[in-house]
C-alpha cells in the first residue's frame, strides 16, 4: 500500500488588517491607555502654562490696580498649590482627572496613535502624498544610511508634523477643555470653537506651534527608543522584554519633554486663545504664535518657556515607560515584530 504523502502545513491565517492599520491600531491602543492614566499632570502642566499669558496681557496702564488687588485675586501660580485649589474647589475627579480626558483619549487614539504608529514602515505604504518624502528619509544619500539617528530623526518628526497638522482640531480642543473654565462637553467644544471663531482659524489655531512641538516630540523620543534599544542589545546584554522596554522608554522620555517644552509652552498658548480662562467667550482674539512668543520673552524671559516643565516631566516619564512596553505588547498581539 503506498504511503500517503503528509498533509502540507497549513498556512497562518490571513490578517484581517494590513500591516500599517495594525501598527497604528496597536499604538492607539497603547497610548489611549497611558495618557488617561496621567491626565491630571496634563491638566496641571496646561494650567501652569496658561498663567504666562495671563500674567504677560496685563499692560502698563493697569499694572498698579493689579498689584493693589493681587493679593485677593490672583489664582495660585505654583504647580502644587494649582493642584490643592483644583482639589478644593471641585475635588480630585472634577478638578484634576475628567478636564479634558474625553479630548485627551480622541488625541491619543488618533495623532498619538498615528505618529508611533506610522514611524516604523507605515507612512511609506499609507501616506501616498508623502511617500516620495519618505523614501527619501530613509535611503542612502539623504540622511545617511537608513539605520543612522538621523534617518530616524527626520522619520519620527515627519510622522509627527504630519499627524498633528491633520488631528489640530483635538488638541485645540483638549487644551480648552482642559483650562480653569471649560465648555460645557467636548463634542459641543468643536462646534462652538467652529462657530465663534471659524473653523480654519479656531480649529486649527496655532498649527504652526503645534507642529514644530509634534516634529521634535517624535523625532526626537522615537528616535532615542529606537537607537537606546539597540543600543543595550549589541553592548548591555539586553533582550526584547519588559526591562528593555522599560530603560529604553524611561531615557526616550527625559530627552523628549526637554526638547519640545518651548515649542509645547507655545502650543498651549497659542492654542488656548484669548487669555486662556474665560470658557470660551473671548477665545477669537490675541496675537498668532510668533506675537505670542515675543511677548513671553519680553515680559518673563526664556524660563517662561519652560513654565510646566515639572508636572510635564512627571507625566512624560511615566507615560512613555507605560506607553510604549503596552505598545510593544499590542504589536505582538497583533502579529506584528516588536518596534
Amino acid at each position: 500500500m503506498p504511503a500517503v504523502p503528509p498533509a502540507p502545513p497549513a498556512s497562518p491565517p490571513r490578517a484581517l488588517l494590513p500591516p500599517w492599520q495594525r501598527e497604528w491600531l496597536a499604538a492607539s491602543m497603547g497610548c489611549t491607555i497611558a495618557d488617561a492614566m496621567f491626565n491630571p499632570l496634563e491638566v496641571l502642566k496646561v494650567r501652569r502654562q496658561m498663567l504666562a499669558r495671563r500674567a504677560s496681557s496685563t499692560t502698563a496702564s493697569n499694572a498698579a490696580a493689579a498689584a493693589a488687588t493681587a493679593s485677593a485675586t490672583a489664582p495660585p501660580t505654583g504647580t502644587l498649590a494649582l493642584a490643592r485649589d483644583a482639589i478644593k474647589s471641585r475635588g480630585l475627579a472634577n478638578g484634576l482627572w475628567l478636564p479634558g480626558l474625553e479630548a485627551t483619549c480622541y488625541r491619543a487614539f488618533s495623532y498619538t496613535g498615528f505618529r508611533i504608529g506610522m514611524y516604523p514602515s507605515g507612512a511609506s505604504h499609507a501616506l501616498v502624498p508623502i511617500r516620495p518624502l519618505r523614501d527619501a528619509i530613509v535611503s542612502r544619500g539623504a540622511f545617511g544610511d537608513a539605520d543612522s539617528i538621523a534617518a530616524r530623526v527626520a522619520a519620527g518628526a515627519l510622522t509627527g508634523a504630519v499627524g498633528s497638522a491633520v488631528f489640530n482640531p483635538i488638541d485645540v480642543v483638549r487644551i480648552r477643555m482642559q483650562g480653569p473654565t471649560p465648555y460645557p462637553s467636548t463634542l459641543g467644544a468643536f462646534v462652538a470653537i467652529a462657530k465663534r471663531e471659524g473653523v480654519v482659524r479656531g480649529l486649527w489655531r496655532g498649527t504652526d506651534a503645534c507642529v514644530a512641538r509634534a516634529a521634535l516630540l517624535s523625532g526626537s523620543q522615537l528616535a532615542t527608543y529606537d537607537s537606546v534599544k539597540k543600543h543595550l542589545k549589541a553592548n548591555g546584554g539586553f533582550e526584547e522584554g519588559p526591562g528593555l522596554h522599560f530603560a529604553a522608554s524611561f531615557t526616550s522620555g527625559i530627552v523628549a519633554q526637554t526638547v519640545t517644552m518651548p515649542a509645547d509652552t507655545l502650543k498651549t498658548l497659542a492654542m488656548a486663545g484669548g487669555d486662556g480662562g474665560d470658557g470660551g467667550k473671548r477665545h477669537g482674539g490675541g496675537p498668532g504664535t510668533l506675537g505670542i512668543l515675543t511677548r513671553v520673552l519680553r515680559t518673563h524671559g526664556v524660563g517662561a518657556l519652560y513654565r510646566g516643565y515639572w508636572p510635564a516631566m512627571a507625566r512624560q516619564g511615566p507615560v512613555m515607560v507605560i506607553q510604549m512596553p503596552i505598545v510593544e505588547q499590542f504589536r505582538r498581539a497583533f502579529g506584528l515584530e516588536y518596534f
